[in-house]
Formats: C-alpha cells, sequence, structure tokens
C-alpha cells in the first residue's frame, strides 16, 4: 500500500515538472516571438503576463535594453540630421568662395589685355583646375550624402536598358579614342526593358565608365555588355587594367576607400564614385557585384529586374 502511495506521488512530481517545463517552454517561445516582432516597432515594449518570477525579472530587463535601444536610436538620427545639416551648410560657404576663384581665374585667363608669362599662367591655370576639382568632390559628396540620407526620390518605370546603354557608351567614344584604348561592345540590337530610373541608371553607367577609363587604361580595351537573364538585365563594364586585390573586392563600394590613395590622388579619384553607383543601384531595386583578375579582365555587373 505504501509503495503504490509512494509510486503515485513520485509520478504526479514526474508530471508536475514535465508540465512545468513544457509551460516554460511555451511561455520562452512566445516571449521570443514577440520579441522578434518588436524589434522594428517604434516603441518597443515588450507585454508578457506571467507567475514565473524569474520570467518576470528576464521581462523587466528586457524591456530596459529596449528603451536604451529606442533611445540610442533617436540620439543617433538627431546626430545624422545635425551633421547632414552641417554637410550642407559646409557644401555651400565652400562652393561660394570657389565659384568666386574660379569665376576670377577664368576670366584672368581669357583676358587678352593681360600680359602673363608662361609661369604665371601655367600657375592660374593650376589653381582654376584644382578648384574644379574640390567643387566637383563637394558635389559628389553632397549627392552621396543625400542618397544615404533618403532625401533624393528616385522614382523606377520600364525603362529601355539597351537604348540607355548605347547612348551612355556614345558620350564616351571621344575620351576612349584619345587615351588610345579600344572599345569592346555587347549591346543587343533589340529593346531590353528594366526596372530602373534613366537619370539614376546614367549616372552609374557614367561613373563605371570612367572608372573603368581610370583604372583600366593599362589594358587598353574597356567593354560593356549587355545580358537579358531569367529576371535581370545584367550590364558588364570591364577592362584589362591592374584590376582589384581578392582582400579589396568587399570594400570597394565603401565611401572613401581607395586602394592606393596617392595614385588616386594621382588620376583624380575622389573614392566616392563607386559607393554613389551602389547606393543608386540598390534604390533601383537592383544588386552590384565586381570580379576581378588582375591584368586579365575586371568586371563590374549591375543587375535590374526585367520586366
Amino acid at each position: 500500500m505504501i509503495e503504490s502511495i509512494l509510486m503515485t506521488i513520485i509520478l504526479l512530481l514526474i508530471m508536475y515538472i514535465f508540465y512545468s517545463k513544457t509551460r516554460h517552454s511555451k511561455e520562452l517561445r512566445a516571449v521570443a516571438k514577440k520579441l522578434d516582432n518588436l524589434m522594428d516597432h517604434p516603441t518597443p515594449i515588450l507585454f508578457h503576463s506571467t507567475n514565473n518570477s524569474s520570467l518576470q525579472v528576464l521581462l523587466v530587463e528586457i524591456n530596459r535594453l529596449l528603451r536604451n535601444k529606442q533611445k540610442n536610436k533617436i540620439a543617433y538620427k538627431q546626430k545624422e540630421m545635425s551633421m547632414r545639416k552641417m554637410l550642407t551648410n559646409i557644401s555651400h560657404d565652400l562652393r561660394t568662395p570657389l565659384t568666386v576663384v574660379l569665376g576670377l581665374s577664368e576670366s584672368i585667363l581669357h583676358r587678352p589685355d593681360m600680359d602673363l608669362n608662361e609661369r604665371t599662367r601655367s600657375s592660374i591655370k593650376l589653381i582654376h583646375n584644382k578648384s574644379e576639382e574640390i567643387v566637383h568632390l563637394i558635389n559628389r559628396f553632397f549627392e552621396l550624402v543625400r542618397l544615404e540620407s533618403d532625401d533624393q526620390e528616385i522614382s523606377l518605370e520600364k525603362i529601355n536598358i539597351s537604348e540607355v546603354c548605347k547612348r551612355s557608351v556614345l558620350t564616351f567614344y571621344q575620351q576612349v579614342e584619345s587615351r588610345g584604348l579600344t572599345m569592346a561592345l555587347e549591346l543587343l540590337d533589340q529593346p531590353v526593358y528594366g526596372l530602373a530610373n534613366e537619370e539614376a541608371l546614367i549616372r552609374v553607367l557614367e561613373n563605371l565608365m570612367s572608372n573603368a577609363i581610370r583604372h583600366g587604361y593599362e589594358g587598353k580595351v574597356i567593354g560593356m555588355t549587355l545580358r537579358e537573364e531569367n529576371q535581370y538585365v545584367s550590364i558588364d563594364v570591364w577592362d584589362r587594367g591592374k584590376g582589384i586585390q581578392e582582400q579589396e573586392k568587399e570594400r570597394v563600394f565603401e565611401r572613401l576607400h581607395m586602394e592606393d590613395k596617392f595614385e588616386a590622388y594621382q588620376k583624380k579619384g575622389s573614392g566616392l564614385g563607386l559607393n554613389i553607383v551602389h547606393q543608386l543601384v540598390k534604390k533601383m531595386q537592383g544588386n552590384i557585384r565586381i570580379n576581378s583578375v588582375p591584368y586579365e579582365k575586371t568586371t563590374i555587373t549591375v543587375k535590374l529586374l526585367r520586366v
């Protein structure tokens, strides 16, 4: 009789432990699901009713972390807005005196009554050229800030990618010939439609072509290939120059990344072009990747949704 009672008690105890463990597991899964749904909520607070004292302590700490996360997010947004405003002001403050320098230097260079010796003329021309470079850099940096802050809206529509590629290539023919390069093209004759923004796509192709000319001139040939795939329209811009080392591939689209800063400076590279390309492609719901074998072929591929 006693053994039977003991067995019953043990069985009940086992059932209670199993029930408690199962209930706690269900509660933890429920809390985890609620927490996952809260991660992108503007005011994340985790509500969960429980009699488990340990779980209650855990919920208090989770909510404390969520509040700190929200405070940090708000502080970051405020700093980001302040930084954008400061960059806008700096951009304006720099453009104004530089515009004056450009105007005066150009005026001096083109005035017939100015008797300038060759050394003075070269110095003024250098001032003019460097001022133009700075204005160009300021404009690109300001464009990048707008892209990253979502201030620049890009409307997407069905456009003829083939036609845009052909027009973009034509604008570079004179520059390619003047550098003694050959241009290899594989562009489809028939219309190829993709989801994009025409102005943004032109900016992307201009940046990629300029990049190929600037960094791939040693290979004596640059090219563009347009391909139709199942869901995508792919545009390859390639060259046979020095390429990009394997360890650098993941960083080439970062802002201000330059593999060789001195060489990039000598070639007037700002380190912003490929980052702008990356931002524009993302806004067009596309993706971009790079494949490089130095002095054989370096290809940057832009994939856009086919429509």
